[in-house]
């Protein structure tokens, strides 16, 4: 045992010692996906006001609403299969009804069970919620038992949410912000009423869409009003939508004037997401934002670049906007 013991720790030290002579300045720290995804979530909780929980943490009593959909609502005649109605027909006998959006849109339900069930050969993860004032209750069945979610929640490479309630929004988070930021100020990052960075106050706040589950009733220093939909922890919003759809992304507490650094005339047409000949590619990336990819060239010793924008191109010589085109 004791020359077990002596070989690790000669191993470790060995090791130490070449470490030491490993040198690269091309040698970057891995960033592993749950570092990346434990960093986003801090951002985020720290801007929201709020604490993110993932679905393997779930507990009774947390309440969900299920906004009014149209789309989902116009597909109810083909069948509606994320929940189905439980109801008691005897004690102990329970019967399993399908039911359509409709029955679940627009209402208010909280978590009264949460259970593993082994209906075949593994188990699946069983959370019924009852709508609040009312015996009416619903069930659904995750495709995974809460041990296995939570595995692949500590893993590296998952990222976000393993796994969600469908179309439910998580109300935890509504009353948080409501709480934290009804009549507060800030600047729009988005356009209400076609200009964006101006001063606007919050004034209401309710439920969003399943991805984007805060709505933001906000009005300008002229008075108009504008309804902005973002999330803020995430609780409940699929990863494909968190990062881009977060309260960064729509709100700032600072002026975003004091940090630009372009001509004061052409401010007025960044506001508006316009774009002119002349710009600079700073001032072009604070109208239109960051491009989906840039191809550069050199001619003759003038930097060219393409700046594409889904279905738009601007063209950049030495920095400079020169032209700009859209494809159909």
């Amino acid at each position: 045992m004791k020359s077990k013991l002596f070989t690790i720790l000669a191993l470790v030290i060995s090791l130490n010692i070449f470490a030491q002579y490993d040198v690269d300045i091309n040698k970057t720290k891995r960033v592993t996906g749950k570092e990346r995804r434990n960093n986003e979530q801090q951002k985020r909780e720290e801007t929201g006001g709020c604490k993110f929980i993932p679905f393997h943490d779930y507990t009774v009593g947390m309440k969900f609403y299920f906004p009014i959909d149209n789309s989902k609502l116009r597909f109810d005649e083909y069948g509606y299969d994320k929940y189905y109605s439980v109801e008691q027909i005897k004690k102990n006998k329970f019967q399993i009804n399908k039911i359509k959006y409709k029955n679940i849109s627009g209402k208010l339900f909280e978590i009264i069970k949460i259970e593993e069930r082994k209906p075949g050969y593994r188990e699946y993860t069983y959370i019924t919620l009852k709508q609040v004032d009312s015996s009416f209750t619903i069930e659904h069945k995750s495709m995974f038992d809460r041990i296995f979610l939570k595995s692949q929640w500590e893993k590296d490479e998952t990222d976000g949410q393993v796994s969600v309630l469908p179309d439910a929004i998580y109300t935890g988070e509504i009353d948080s912000f409501k709480e934290k930021f009804l009549n507060k100020e800030f600047y729009s990052k988005v356009l209400v009423k076609g200009k964006r960075y101006q001063k606007v106050k919050i004034i209401e706040v309710g439920a969003g869409t399943e991805n984007q589950p805060i709505r933001a009733v906000v009005i300008n220093e002229k008075g108009d009003k504008e309804q902005i939909d973002f999330c803020t922890c995430g609780t409940n919003v699929s990863s494909v939508y968190l990062n881009s759809n977060t309260m960064n992304n729509y709100f700032s507490t600072e002026n975003p004037k004091d940090k630009f650094k372009g001509k004061d005339e052409n401010w007025d047409l960044i506001c508006e997401k316009k774009l002119k000949i002349g710009f600079t590619e700073d001032e072009l990336i604070w109208s239109w934002g960051g491009p989906d990819s840039i191809n550069e060239t050199t001619v003759s010793g003038k930097q060219h670049k393409q700046f594409v924008y889904s279905n738009q191109y601007v063209y950049l010589e030495n920095g400079i906007v020169t032209s700009f085109q859209s494809s159909k």
